[in-house]
């Protein structure tokens, strides 16, 4: 498997990696060549709010916390929704996912990288931005 120079984060590999789901070892080679420097690694902070209030109902708040700053620590960079909020209301007028995952989606667009998803079908028709996939089906 390659890593694309440049991914993009969405919530679900990254909460199923905190979990050890099915996929996380895929996620895991991800976040590997981000810490390696091999490949640049990206968030939106919309999808960090969903990590954290999703480990948080799950664990606990200083759980997520500690999943997060380990994520900051590793190399992943935040990308502010002042650069995207346009582009993600745009993918949700044109193809109607979660906000969560337009936000995903118009992070990718502005750095120029690969998004990597779960197996929802939010992403199916958008051919403007390149994703992988780590897992087909939720976990």
């Amino acid at each position: 498997m390659s890593v694309p120079d440049q991914v993009v984060f969405d919530a679900e590999p990254l909460v199923a990696h905190a979990d050890g789901e099915p996929g996380s070892e895929i996620v895991e080679t991800y976040l590997d060549a981000v810490a390696a420097e091999d490949t640049t690694g990206y968030a939106s902070y919309v999808n960090l709010a969903e990590i954290r209030y999703i480990l948080a109902r799950k664990y606990d708040r200083d759980t997520a916390d500690e999943y997060l700053e380990w994520l900051t620590d590793l190399g992943i960079k935040t990308v502010d929704v002042g650069d995207t909020w346009t582009d993600a209301s745009e993918y949700t007028l044109s193809y109607n996912p979660a906000l969560g995952d337009s936000f995903a989606l118009a992070t990718a667009k502005h750095v120029d990288g690969t998004l990597l998803i779960g197996g929802d079908d939010d992403y199916d028709d958008v051919t403007d931005v390149p994703i992988d996939r780590f897992r087909d089906g939720s976990a």
